[in-house]
């Protein structure tokens, strides 16, 4: 089958073919974790979608007489005549126009019972149809990282593209996700599978306990976004509705300690870090905003947690600054265990205009730094920073 040419339909094109057909459809494949990635990473020689079997037949009379359908089952190509679903294994469909010759998308068929998706190779493996897909900001359906992961995992062939996948979409995977794909993936192979040290390792570097200062107000999708990545995240905050704004939009609430002092306040900052790492641990990250009034914060808070742990991440957000290294340099050498991350803050450049950055993209610009370890994250621009608004 691999001699039968390609003209993989786009994202968009697949959206406005399938957009009015009253069924549950989603992108799968490379494509999807791209979707969920929020960039295409590589590229992709096909377009997979997944739909129920059943809904196979209202596809097809939607796709109508311009299609034909293909029943692909161990390397041969087979018309599908009748509008059911293919009977044996197969559970793949390729598609292409009335008498073309290039194929446009496949469609790969999923079993499921009461309203439970069911993975075809262990049928124990099973989730809720309403849980197994996620639409990006416009509306388009894919499967959800994990699943399509655990696709890719549990084939009898996995390509270099797979591991490439995997490595790219752990770091921004739920630490929820990340343990649905490792056990799943476990009880598939009975404990044996090269991806699941891989994917151990990654459990293991989650941080156990993150702090985040300023995360209720310009770093609170941030917040939202270490919640679902660390096992325990606590809060500095002085304002009550604020922080309920944050409890409120998120399914990990339980993971959140909100911290209600003003950290200008010395005494008070130093007694709810202790509190902090005694209700949830010793803390191994943490983010950082902190006006430049506060000039005694940073130091108590590093403090307090140098105690505990030997060795920990900071994350410190700054305004543009002409003694940014110097600001390094003092942190690096009062903390050796501090291994000290910096992101600036600069703004945006729009033609002839400037404006300041947008509390979301300050958030994307922290989580960026976060999964990617960055040393230096320049969110927007410092320069010229005559340009400034």
């Amino acid at each position: 089958m691999q001699h039968h040419p390609w003209e993989a339909l786009t994202v968009k094109e697949i959206n406005n073919l399938m957009k009015n057909i009253p069924i549950t459809w989603w992108i799968a494949g490379g494509w999807a974790l791209d979707l969920h990635y929020g960039q295409q990473t590589r590229e992709h020689d096909d377009m997979d979608i997944l739909i129920r079997n059943e809904d196979l037949p209202a596809l097809k009379k939607h796709l109508g007489e311009s299609y034909e359908l293909f029943i692909a089952d161990n390397g041969v190509l087979t018309m599908l005549t009748e509008p059911e679903s293919p009977s044996g294994a197969s559970g793949s469909l390729w598609v292409r126009k009335k008498q073309g010759t290039a194929w446009l998308f496949e469609i790969m068929l999923i079993d499921s019972e009461n309203d439970e998706w069911i993975y075809k190779r262990d049928n124990q493996i099973k989730r809720s149809i309403s849980r197994i897909g996620a639409l990006t900001d416009d509306g388009i359906p894919y499967i959800k990282p994990e699943i399509q992961l655990l696709y890719k995992g549990g084939s009898s062939v996995i390509r270099e593209k797979d591991y490439w996948d995997l490595e790219r979409l752990l770091p921004v995977l739920k630490k929820s996700e990340i343990k649905w794909l490792y056990y799943s993936l476990r009880q598939q192979f009975n404990g044996k599978h090269p991806w699941l040290e891989i994917i151990h390792n990654k459990m293991e570097d989650l941080p156990a306990h993150t702090l985040v200062i300023g995360g209720t107000g310009m770093l609170s999708a941030a917040s939202l976004w270490l919640a679902d990545h660390s096992d325990k995240v606590s809060i500095i905050a002085r304002n009550q509705t604020k922080m309920d704004r944050v409890l409120n939009k998120t399914d990990a609430a339980s993971s959140i300690t909100p911290l209600f002092v003003d950290y200008k306040d010395s005494t008070g900052l130093k007694e709810r870090i202790k509190a902090a790492i005694l209700q949830n641990g010793p803390i191994d990250l943490v983010i950082a905003w902190i006006h430049s009034d506060a000039h005694h914060a940073l130091d108590i808070i590093c403090h307090e947690v140098a105690q505990e742990i030997p060795a920990w991440k900071l994350y410190h957000i700054l305004g543009s600054s002409s003694s940014l290294n110097q600001i390094k340099d003092a942190a690096v050498k009062k903390y050796p265990g501090c291994q000290y991350r910096q992101i600036q803050l600069g703004f945006i450049l729009e033609k002839e205009d400037s404006r300041w950055l947008t509390h979301q993209e300050i958030s994307n610009g922290v989580i960026d730094a976060v999964v990617h370890d960055r040393e230096v994250k320049v969110i927007g621009t410092v320069e010229p920073w005559g340009k400034r608004p």
